[in-house]
């Protein structure tokens, strides 16, 4: 089936895990794919064209949007330990700098990829909605709550389309524990930014794009105003059996959605941290 509204769309970050597992569907749904990262992507379908460089090379992305409509952006700089100088060139003046190369290009529709690590600080059991404020779990994450505000900014103020996916985890298959309550397939995740590069409405909105299961961590019920269910859930893709019964782990990597990060993140102690999320809880 071909998406007709885009002749011409833009993935970035096309030869991360996310990139590279999402462009089989979109190669099969456009008629061509502009694939724009620092290293060139392996394996190219006949529809898909490669753009080398940075996001912060005016040059490269007036080059990698010409005649493009409809932007993936998946590109950002991530990691446990990441400073927030670190973050400065991708996921702030690369971002601001993409953004004005699609309006000036005329483009329509934006799908930014942002993540549950900006609410990463909250803890389970508490399903996390939509609406509750965020709490990151290190510099990455607030990068990704400065995108999805600066890509609102820019919907609002040229008049175009853009959904944010706050993605939980996306991967081949479930790897742990804790992925079985925030997992999203590569389909699921091709399928939904298709959905976002047709949406309608104009102006921002942001959805937690994590499958359907047993006991989510985040609020999905905004994908289905998108009129979108995701295919796969968690239970029936896991990486090995035994991950269906693997007790949750110790300390804080067990209590706090964002695992990882918020283990290397959190300064405190544990016990002052969940008095911090006693006092903040939604009343």
């Amino acid at each position: 089936m071909t998406t007709t509204q885009h002749e011409r769309i833009l993935l970035t970050g096309a030869s991360g895990l996310v990139g590279s597992g999402i462009r089989p569907y979109l190669a099969e749904r456009f008629a061509e794919i502009v694939l724009l990262d620092r290293a060139a992507p392996a394996d190219l379908a006949g529809n898909e064209r490669v753009v080398v460089g940075d996001l912060t090379d005016r040059a490269v992305l007036a080059e990698a949007m010409a005649g493009v409509t409809g932007v993936i952006h998946l590109a950002c700089a991530h990691g446990f330990t990441i400073s927030f100088e670190d973050t400065i060139d991708s996921n702030y003046r690369g971002l601001v700098r993409l953004l004005e190369a699609f309006v000036t290009a005329g483009g329509s529709h934006f799908v930014y990829a942002s993540s549950h690590h900006g609410w990463g600080f909250y803890p389970r059991g508490e399903l996390v909605q939509e609406t509750d404020p965020p709490r990151p779990d290190g510099w990455y994450a607030v990068s990704k709550i400065f995108g999805e505000a600066a890509v609102a900014h820019l919907a609002n103020a040229h008049g175009f389309s853009a959904l944010s996916l706050r993605i939980g985890n996306s991967g081949p298959a479930v790897t742990d524990e804790r992925c079985t309550h925030m997992w999203t397939s590569f389909r699921d995740v091709a399928d939904l930014a298709i959905r976002g590069l047709q949406r309608p409405e104009l102006g921002h909105r942001a959805v937690f794009a994590t499958a359907d299961c047993a006991e989510p961590f985040f609020d999905n019920s905004g994908l289905a105003e998108l009129g979108f269910t995701t295919s796969d859930r968690p239970e029936n893709n896991l990486a090995q059996p035994s991950i269906a019964t693997e007790p949750k782990a110790d300390g804080l990597m067990g209590l706090a959605v964002g695992g990882g990060y918020a283990v290397t993140n959190l300064k405190t102690d544990i016990a002052t941290w969940q008095q911090i999320n006693q006092a903040t809880r939604r009343r």
